[in-house]
């Protein structure tokens, strides 16, 4: 029988999760959050001297985009330290997934071999996804040319056919790729082969359960954003506040920003919350099935050795 997997089962594993693990899912988020916030809060002097107020539109876009550029240039920068946030709450969640009725002081975060494989593994996933759409679209570009001096319009028609096979065949690599980190991750070794048979036969399935996670997480991504809202204009017109008609930079905006503080780190609990469960939506699923998977496939039987004793179990019939 072929091994499979539930998708309702894998679906279900991270609201276990946030039923049985709350205190961990809120850590988790408040360290995406903390990070995000102390990236972003550093760039706010960055633009502390876009100017504002009527006829001042062309000045103040001109002085956005350069403060723009500058500020993309940081962010890359510091990409690394959000990716090795991001992986060291993913492990744990993975982890968390796997000990159902196990505590953990540390709220599963580690820092070792299981973190280094994992992103070793997800290196290489990026780079061969990553490359192999670009050696496609290079493809398809030069077929798109040579066509195009023959004729326009059998061209565009090959370049949608030739795009929409680059999409299916694009998902279709990214789902075999998705269950060698979770495989990886269990087996504690890299499972690179491993996780590519998983999810031999298994590609509907897995297109079915990401599909269904992003509907998911639509209307709470939805909530999250209509929560915070709620708060911070709840704050800003609770209080009386209004925007000042004299300010010329966004520097003079610091008071009211400073007013708005307290109103913004209460907004900041749910952001953590949220952020939390959807760092568990989106490992504890795959890990679901990748454990599902690995169960369900049949061990060999141990080889007969030529000196095995009688009746120990190992003649053959």
């Amino acid at each position: 029988m072929k091994p499979t997997f539930s998708i309702g089962e894998a679906l279900a594993a991270p609201f276990r999760l946030a039923r049985r693990r709350p205190v961990s899912l809120f850590l988790w988020g408040a360290i995406m959050t903390g990070v995000m916030v102390a990236l972003y809060a550093l760039l706010v002097p960055a633009f502390a001297n876009v100017p504002l107020g009527e006829g001042r539109g062309e000045e103040a876009v001109a002085e956005y985009m350069r403060q723009s550029q500058m500020s993309a240039v940081w962010l890359n920068a510091m990409t690394p330290l959000m990716y090795l946030a991001m992986l060291l709450v993913w492990t744990a969640a993975a982890r968390a997934t796997l000990s159902p009725g196990k505590g953990d002081r540390l709220a599963f975060l580690r820092v070792g071999m299981d973190e280094v494989r994992v992103a070793v593994v997800y290196v290489a996933w990026f780079l061969l996804w990553y490359v192999g759409l670009i050696v496609l679209v290079m493809i398809g570009f030069a077929l798109g040319l040579t066509i195009w001096f023959i004729d326009q319009t059998i061209a565009i028609v090959v370049g949608v056919v030739f795009g929409l096979g680059v999409a299916v065949v694009a998902t279709w690599l990214w789902l075999r790729l998705s269950l060698i980190a979770p495989a990886t991750l269990i087996l504690k070794a890299f499972a690179f082969a491993e996780g590519w048979a998983l999810t031999r036969g298994q590609v509907w399935k897995l297109l079915g359960l990401n599909l269904l996670k992003w509907v998911i997480s639509i209307p709470l991504m939805l909530g999250l954003y209509a929560l915070v809202a709620a708060i911070l204009a709840g704050a800003f017109f609770g209080q009386g506040l209004t925007w000042p008609a004299d300010a010329q930079t966004v520097a003079d905006l610091q008071p009211l920003f400073r007013t708005m503080l307290p109103a913004g780190a209460v907004a900041l609990i749910p952001v953590a919350g949220f952020y939390g469960f959807y760092l568990a939506f989106s490992a504890a699923p795959s890990i679901v099935a990748a454990r599902q998977l690995l169960d369900g496939v049949p061990v060999p039987p141990a080889p007969i050795v030529a000196d095995a004793a009688s009746g120990d179990g190992l003649e053959p019939a």
